[in-house]
């Protein structure tokens, strides 16, 4: 690597990235495309601070610490605050983008572009198809099937991955070689394959309780054939919009464990249809569908 990264893998990714840079070949759009909380986001902003800064990504020069805080002003960021990205954002980013700049690019960070509108996203879509000269783009998405595809094709795919639970263990062991075995072990697991919520349970210890409570829940739940108890448990979800969320993550990851430990192919074909059904659910949810009934029909599967 010629630059210092310092993120957890996608060593491809990151060298495509050098490749582009190094070769003048600079793409006026990124996508970057993958799973929550696996490093998107980190790799856009130091895209960010390795374009703007002059000293060779050196990470202390004022640009480089502005870019860290969200305080560029010819770098603009806008995070995922889980509210919609309007029109009128996207036309005042156009309008910035047009003018003149006195660093070495106007850069836009955009995370989680799906909460775009139509209209928002018809709008970027016109100034990706005629790009202001100086400016790029990086975005992020969950998926590029939530986007319009004429986005996707108007911008450089990067996909990113989810990393095995052996590699996170290997990683973390050399990022905390204070932290015990066991917690390790712990935070690897729970982390679903994502590098960056590994990190963000070492560092805290309550949302690693948060997520080892919730494996448990789940592990239980798949045991029990209790209805009543599973249909208390959903109480508890539809109280907590985010615990909903995690608990749909921990019960895929936990079916997918099983599908791969299992030999008796009946049961593999409940388990894959189990997945599917928690993964409708999961998509039901985000369309404002009933919660209760929701997991209700889910806790019944």
């Amino acid at each position: 690597m010629i630059y210092n990264w310092n993120i957890i893998g996608h060593n491809k990714q990151l060298e495509m990235l050098e490749d582009d840079i190094g070769s003048g070949n600079l793409s006026h759009a990124y996508l970057l495309s993958g799973p929550g909380h696996i490093g998107k986001y980190t790799v856009a902003k130091k895209l960010a601070s390795i374009l703007q800064c002059n000293n060779n990504f050196c990470g202390k020069c004022p640009t480089c610490i502005q870019i860290r805080k969200g305080q560029h002003l010819d770098t603009m960021e806008f995070p995922n605050d889980r509210e919609a990205l309007k029109i009128g954002q996207i036309r005042n980013i156009i309008a910035r983008c047009n003018m003149s700049t006195q660093s070495n690019y106007n850069i836009v960070i955009l995370q989680s572009i799906p909460r775009m509108t139509t209209e928002a996203a018809n709008a970027l879509l016109k100034t990706l198809e005629e790009p202001p000269e100086g400016t790029v783009f990086i975005m992020t998405t969950g998926s590029v099937s939530e986007l319009l595809p004429t986005i996707v094709s108007r911008s450089r795919l990067l996909k990113f991955h989810l990393f095995s639970t052996d590699y996170l263990v290997k990683k973390l062991e050399e990022l905390f070689p204070d932290v015990d075995d066991k917690t390790i072990q712990q935070v690897a697991r729970l982390s679903l394959g994502r590098a960056g919520r590994a990190i963000d349970l070492v560092n805290h210890p309550d949302k690693l309780a948060h997520f080892l409570k919730l494996y448990k829940d789940t592990l239980y739940l798949l045991d029990t054939n209790n209805v009543v108890e599973r249909f208390s448990y959903v109480e508890e979800l539809i109280e907590n919009e985010r615990m909903r969320k995690d608990f749909l993550g921990v019960l895929t990851h936990v079916l997918r464990s099983k599908i791969l430990e299992g030999k008796d192919l009946a049961s593999r074909g409940k388990l894959i249809e189990m997945v599917s059904k928690t993964q409708d659910a999961g998509i039901l949810l985000k369309q404002n569908v009933n919660a209760r009934l929701v997991l209700e029909n889910l806790m019944l599967t």
